[in-house]
């Protein structure tokens, strides 16, 4: 099976863009709706996205969008300040902030206390749309925070991409790692699925195409 690294996994879009003309905002629409087809028909009643800066969190930002088309009840964490946010992912937040969407800003004064607040239950569903393939070493506050929170949690986490925490590349995992039950991946598994310790985090994997066949940029 055919796996991406991080540099491979970067370029893609790129490659998309550049051969066929499609933009970033467009793959990113394929990719968020595509991941909220499969999180609808998982047996949660109610979903909770910790989101941070990147594409990653872009994605998101489409599925929240796309729960509240499908009246999902769902609470969009931003665990950065908004300014912070740019390109595709801007883009992507500001069109949910226009909606009646249920977003809550993590601040470092209120950031634990929000989490205990959180009505999280076993029909929950956590996502993590926080770093993507580009993170690399421990994760830092407050993503350190939110991971442990959501590892203590008896909900079904899902990871978008790949868990942070674990190295796209040699699939390492830091401390602390998202442990997913589920891992929606973009276009193909990433090269450190293969890893014996990797299934640790990543739980099942689950393919998600973004409009364009792998084989065509390859």
């Amino acid at each position: 099976m055919t796996t991406l690294n991080r540099q491979q996994a970067r370029n893609f879009d790129q490659h998309a863009i550049d051969k066929f003309g499609i933009s970033g905002q467009i793959l990113m629409e394929n990719a968020g709706r595509a991941c909220t087809d499969v999180i609808e028909v998982q047996p949660v009643n109610s979903v909770i996205l910790l989101c941070g800066k990147g594409n990653n969190a872009g994605d998101g930002f489409v599925i929240a969008r796309h729960l509240l088309v499908r009246e999902i009840p769902a609470i969009t964490i931003l665990l950065v300040p908004p300014e912070k946010l740019t390109g595709d992912a801007k883009t992507n937040f500001d069109i949910l902030s226009k909606l009646p969407a249920t977003i809550l800003f993590a601040t470092p004064d209120n950031f634990g206390i929000m989490l205990q607040e959180l009505n999280a239950s076993g029909q929950t569903a956590v996502l993590d749309c926080m770093m993507g393939t580009g993170g690399q070493g421990t994760p830092r506050s407050p993503f350190d925070i939110a991971i442990n929170w959501a590892n203590q949690q008896s909900v079904h986490r899902i990871a978008i991409d790949i868990p942070t925490g674990l190295d796209c590349d040699t699939g390492e995992l830091a401390t602390p790692t998202f442990l997913a039950h589920q891992t929606l991946t973009m276009v193909a598994p990433k090269q450190g699925f293969a890893s014996p310790t990797a299934k640790s985090a990543t739980g099942d994997v689950i393919v998600v195409d973004i409009g364009i066949p792998l084989t065509e940029l390859l």
